[in-house]
């Protein structure tokens, strides 16, 4: 994870709505936060979208599936072998 003052150098402009920017000063007021602080809480958010996006969850029969497929024998692609042997 980075230090603080190295994620600091960066800065990020966004338009809100009234309501969100009520919304985001209000709650940075009542966490003692700065809105700069709040960031940590949608940098999380983001980090759970990353990390969701970089794994694949399978329920058993789907794994199950999925390993057979990756055994099986590799089908015949005439286009690609095609492709290599001139590339």
């Amino acid at each position: 994870m980075r230090s603080a003052d190295s994620a600091r150098r960066a800065r990020i402009n966004m338009r809100v709505s009234d309501h969100q920017e009520r919304v985001l000063r209000t709650a940075a007021d009542l966490s003692g936060e700065t809105l700069t602080g709040l960031l940590s809480v949608a940098n999380e958010r983001a980090e759970q979208v990353l990390e969701r996006a970089q794994r694949i969850e399978l329920d058993d029969e789907a794994f199950r599936r999925f390993v057979q497929a990756l055994d099986a024998p590799a089908e015949e692609m005439p286009t690609l072998s095609r492709y290599a042997r001139t590339h």
